[in-house]
């Protein structure tokens, strides 16, 4: 108990590091999302996402998500947050996007509807292909980062560690990943919510109800989940 008060009194930084496929070690930048991050993922990393129709974020339109969690904050206050997780590269400094987060920081939690909690609206990562064809910047792929799903998934569970939701974190897994993608988000910790329990009042519950899809994070399970990744801060 003490210990999880004392995490949460300091707060948790973001991840710092990536391991590589080369077995050593990548600087990471985790920094608040911008315009040109999307543009430059719409331009350099999107493409090549939308040649493979088995990926999930096939398809997927980061200028429009951006805009529209503007949107959605003025008519819900949904308090969202996007986040890039970037390579450095060593001689320029230049920020390389690797991965993309888009989180609702106003949700009702999934485990408890009275109590606050964020909501992952998006999150993407670049295939190894685009991050080896970077204009200018292009990388070996001894120096390719390792684990970005879940080093992306850390800043949205950082994000609510770090504010009054304590680590309440929930997300739905596209159904176009398949069981596959539901197992991934349960091997990170999260627990699915049962179908047969029904989604807290929110616009979601109309168009995506409840149908064993919905993952989350208790604050508990948040802290265990984010311990994994320690060694990388």
């Amino acid at each position: 108990m003490i210990r999880r008060m004392l995490r949460r009194a300091r707060g948790v930084r973001f991840v710092r590091r990536a391991p590589t496929a080369g077995g050593g070690e990548v600087e990471l930048r985790v920094t608040e999302m911008t315009l040109s991050h999307v543009r430059w993922w719409n331009s350099q990393v999107q493409p090549i996402i939308d040649r493979d129709p088995d990926r999930p974020d096939c398809g997927w339109n980061w200028l429009l998500y951006a805009s529209f969690a503007t949107l959605a904050d003025k008519l819900l206050a949904r308090h969202p947050a996007g986040y890039t997780v970037g390579l450095v590269d060593r001689e320029s400094g230049h920020l390389i996007p690797c991965a993309l987060v888009q989180v609702m920081g106003r949700f009702p939690g999934l485990d408890d509807h009275d109590k606050t909690g964020a909501f992952v609206w998006f999150l993407s990562t670049a295939p190894d292909e685009a991050l080896l064809t970077v204009p200018g910047h292009p990388l070996s792929e001894e120096r390719l980062p390792k684990r970005l799903g879940s080093i992306a998934l850390d800043a949205a569970t950082t994000h609510s560690l770090n504010r009054p939701t304590r680590g309440r974190l929930a997300l739905y897994a596209d159904a176009d990943g398949g069981q596959p993608l539901v197992d991934w988000y349960c091997s990170r910790g999260l627990e699915v919510l049962d179908d047969e329990k029904r989604l807290p009042l929110v616009p979601r519950r109309l168009f995506r109800p409840s149908d064993g899809r919905y993952c989350y994070y208790t604050p508990e399970s948040a802290l265990q989940a984010s311990r994994q990744l320690d060694p990388l801060r």
